[in-house]
């Protein structure tokens, strides 16, 4: 489906991957919850893809950043057959451990740095033969011990290795561990920002199948801020027969309540 209201976006987008510099990058798209990012970073997936890059992606869940291993896992999930017979064995074992692929034996837990290094080999060796792009939604979900792995891992990696990154930006919440391992000269940061009353028009009509009165769609674009998730809500809670002379009927605590990711209340 068209990416309505994102020209500039996508163009920083298709400049990233188009880069011939290699080593070490990313790109991070920043921004409030529903405002668009996860749109993006998908289409970025898919752009990667059709240019030949190979895609590790994860989309961590808040429910999930407690869970050990649980980003490496998604992220290797589908090229362990293929690298882990190229690995020494003792990084083939943390590793096969970590995932869940290995019973670990009695005896103290594994020390995080051989997973970190077992990590760094295992990217250097599948970017060995094409480009990689580690593809991470809502980064701030990432479980700690994956984080840290990628982290040691990312400042050790001469190869074209790329990671493509949305970030949810709140007040205190701080850079991931893995923007901190890459060079600042290294990684653009665009903020995504909220759609203009014509863009909102054009999603509400494309995802809704619907058009509004221009009095109502101007109110629909105030309440919700130009972010596109409050917007569809809200437009979804609308009767068919909406009067475009009235205030929206929706209640007061509507976009608290989206935030959250609680039921909505429109």
């Amino acid at each position: 489906m068209e990416i309505v209201g994102s020209d500039e976006e996508l163009a920083f987008l298709n400049a990233f991957l188009d880069r011939a510099d290699g080593g070490v990058s990313a790109l991070v798209f920043e921004g409030d919850a529903g405002i668009g990012k996860s749109t993006l970073w998908l289409a970025g997936v898919e752009a990667a893809r059709e240019r030949g890059f190979r895609v590790l992606s994860s989309r961590p869940a808040e429910a999930e950043s407690g869970l050990a291993h649980s980003g490496l896992g998604d992220l290797f999930e589908d090229v362990l057959e293929q690298v882990l017979p190229e690995l020494p064995a003792p990084r083939r074992r943390v590793l096969a451990i970590a995932l869940l692929l290995e019973e670990r034996e009695a005896g103290p837990p594994a020390d995080p740095r051989a997973l970190a290094v077992a990590v760094r080999t295992t990217l250097g060796a599948l970017a060995k033969d094409e480009p990689v792009v580690v593809a991470i939604d809502d980064v701030q979900w990432l479980d700690g011990s994956s984080g840290s792995a990628l982290a040691f891992a990312l400042r050790r990696l001469e190869a074209d290795v790329r990671l493509l990154l949305t970030r949810r930006v709140e007040e205190g919440v701080p850079a991931s561990e893995l923007e901190k391992a890459i060079d600042a000269d290294r990684i653009e940061r665009l903020r995504v920002g909220p759609l203009s009353v014509g863009a909102t028009h054009q999603l509400l009509r494309q995802r809704l199948g619907r058009t509004f009165a221009r009095p109502t769609l101007l109110r629909l674009h105030e309440a919700s801020g130009g972010n596109p998730f409050y917007a569809l809500e809200l437009a979804r809670a609308l009767p068919p027969d909406v009067d475009p002379t009235q205030p929206l009927p929706v209640p007061r605590p509507w976009k608290s309540s989206c935030a959250r990711g609680d039921p909505c209340m429109c």
